[in-house]
């Protein structure tokens, strides 16, 4: 579609290079078409080597990455156009603006998040032999001063949910919480896939874009539910139409609304197993399997943002006078 008519107002919408360029709020037709020709016409004087680096990278994401990274790389490659799409070099100093301009906007957790892909970006440049230098080389992560823990649902808000879950639900929420998988892991899980003991999930969450295989053990919890879905195809986890199951996100706040606890998400059911791991002394490097971290840092740096702060740590040791 081009020029269409939305809610009352005019809008243009046309793809370039897998990237979208689209604006709305205009009163008439020919005013969404006139603002459109403009756009294009700005494109056609856009910096093509930089086009040709974006498009390039957008492949290779669509390819070897998740949906969610390669809809937010879209979205950050479209910001990046407009702003250096006209310019002959991209240099250290765009790059520090723009990141400047986004911590004081959105915050320095979100500019560190793009300046890692603006980065990225120039790496894929320069794997191919395009570029022979990166701008963002030398800029530094801004510095967060408080780090957001991540929620942990007590353990009783997450049996008032199961409760309250149809059984295709409850089933879906204990592999969840038994493997410590992620949602597309979980939707993608075959028959083929599981085992007497054990099953395999993959990820692609892996630093290198490889999609990595993990064996999860089967408890007991985890086979009984297992053992209660039928056999419908290819896919554990399926419609009742018999299409692959996708997770939706509401699905899990829903719930906490039933069961009027206070609102969580799935990702929240694999901190809480991670938590629950931790808490029984389960070694470093079994969570980090499980969680299919490809290092262990980044296991300890997760089981951290889980735990209590460092007072209510000391506090423990008061007994000891």
């Amino acid at each position: 579609m081009s020029v269409y008519r939305h809610q009352g107002k005019w809008r243009y919408e046309f793809m370039i290079g897998g990237v979208r360029y689209r604006d709305s709020g205009y009163e008439t037709k020919q005013a969404a078409r006139d603002a459109e020709a403009e756009e294009r016409r700005n494109l056609k004087r856009t910096n093509l080597d930089f086009l040709r680096l974006c498009k390039s990278r957008l492949r290779d994401l669509r390819i070897n990455r998740t949906r969610k990274y390669l809809e937010e790389n879209k979205k950050l490659v479209k910001n990046l156009i407009k702003r250096w799409g006209r310019q002959r070099t991209i240099t250290k100093t765009d790059v520090l603006e723009y990141v400047q301009a986004v911590a004081e906007k959105r915050g320095a957790f979100v500019a560190n998040k793009e300046l890692r892909f603006i980065r990225a970006l120039f790496n894929h440049g320069i794997t191919l032999e395009w570029f022979v230098y990166n701008p963002c080389t030398g800029i530094k992560p801004f510095s967060i001063k408080e780090r957001k823990r991540r929620y942990v649902p007590p353990e009783e808000d997450v049996k008032k949910i199961l409760n309250r879950a149809s059984s295709r639900q409850r089933a879906y929420l204990l592999a969840a919480i038994h493997t410590l998988g992620r949602s597309s892991s979980i939707n993608n899980l075959k028959w083929s896939d599981v085992h007497e003991s054990h099953l395999i999930l993959r990820t692609r969450k892996a630093k290198n874009s490889n999609e990595k295989e993990i064996s999860i053990p089967i408890n007991q919890v985890l086979r009984e539910a297992l053992d209660k879905i039928p056999h419908d195809g290819e896919y554990v986890f399926v419609k009742k139409t018999g299409a692959k199951f996708e997770y939706r996100d509401k699905i899990v706040p829903s719930l906490c609304r039933k069961a009027k606890v206070p609102r969580f998400t799935l990702h929240c059911l694999r901190h809480f197993g991670a938590s629950k791991l931790d808490n029984a002394g389960v070694p470093l490097c079994d969570i980090q399997e499980l969680l299919g971290h490809e290092q262990a840092t980044t296991t300890a740096i997760y089981l951290q943002s889980l735990r209590g702060s460092t007072i209510e740590a000391v506090k423990k040791l008061e007994d000891l006078k």
